[in-house]
């Protein structure tokens, strides 16, 4: 009970604190929209560096480890597999279908402004959700428990998903488990950021996804017809069934891995006491 109130005021300060200095930081005075998203994302990422340096070292001191340094090129090919794969298929099958078609590139302007602050938000988020919190509450609790937590702090960051339609709902709060499983599988952040960044890129600057790509244009035109559960609708790719049902197939295959792997290490466990008597 010690342990839960301790960590309920760690999160507080974390947490919410972070944010509101995040977010009282001034904007610089520009008419350019996609320097203005830098500036913020930057300011974002910034505010997040500095309270997970300063929770790890003084609230924790140095016993929480954010980042495995080890095997970085398998955790950043798995992180971008967990993206590739469900964007590869819900694109594929929806323009096999011919839900999804293409007519041309967009004059996009500012591309790499626009991919610099995508990435600082994904990182800034990552530190924010699966990096200090994940690893606080994963020393305490199950994978089951620490998910769900970290679940409660992506809703309260993302309200507004739960006015976008049932299936867009849902296969954002599924990418937010499948992210944490993968923190968990890999033992560090850096899995959860290529994944996160990766699809964030794509979806948002490729295929014109997310709300938060209102202000700019995507490089690609693109139309979804049909069936508006099965094309995503004005949703898009979020919202269709085919990148659920992917999502759910992807979060579901690390879930079995975790298990196997905490199955292995209890048999080991209980034939080393075997062994002893």
């Amino acid at each position: 009970m010690k342990n839960l109130i301790v960590n309920i005021y760690k999160t507080l300060f974390f947490f919410d604190l972070s944010i509101v200095i995040a977010y009282y930081i001034p904007n610089i005075k520009t008419e350019n929209t996609a320097l203005l998203d830098l500036w913020r994302e930057g300011i974002f990422l910034a505010v997040m560096i500095i309270f997970t340096a300063v929770f790890l070292k003084f609230a924790e001191h140095g016993t929480l480890k954010v980042f495995n340094t080890k095997n970085k090129l398998r955790h950043y090919s798995i992180g971008l597999l967990t993206a590739v794969v469900p964007l590869g298929i819900t694109v594929a099958a929806l323009w096999l279908l011919k839900m999804l078609t293409f007519s041309g590139t967009a004059k996009a302007e500012h591309i790499i402004l626009r991919l610099l602050s995508v990435l600082f938000n994904v990182i800034a988020t990552e530190l924010l959700l699966r990096g200090y919190l994940f690893r606080l509450y994963r020393k305490y609790y199950s994978i089951p428990v620490t998910t769900a937590v970290i679940t409660v702090l992506f809703i309260s960051l993302n309200l507004y998903m739960l006015s976008d339609g049932i299936i867009y709902t849902v296969n954002m709060l599924i990418m937010n488990i499948t992210l944490c499983l993968l923190a968990e599988y890999t033992r560090s952040v850096l899995a959860p950021v290529t994944a996160h960044f990766i699809y964030n890129a794509v979806s948002s600057l490729v295929f014109g996804s997310f709300e938060a790509s209102e202000t700019f244009l995507p490089l690609l035109n693109t139309a979804f017809s049909g069936n508006i559960y099965i094309s995503g609708g004005d949703m898009k790719l979020e919202g269709s069934v085919i990148m659920l049902g992917v999502n759910l197939a992807v979060c579901i295959y690390f879930a079995v891995r975790l298990c196997k792997r905490s199955g292995y290490k209890i048999r080991n466990k209980q034939t080393r006491r075997r062994s002893v008597y």
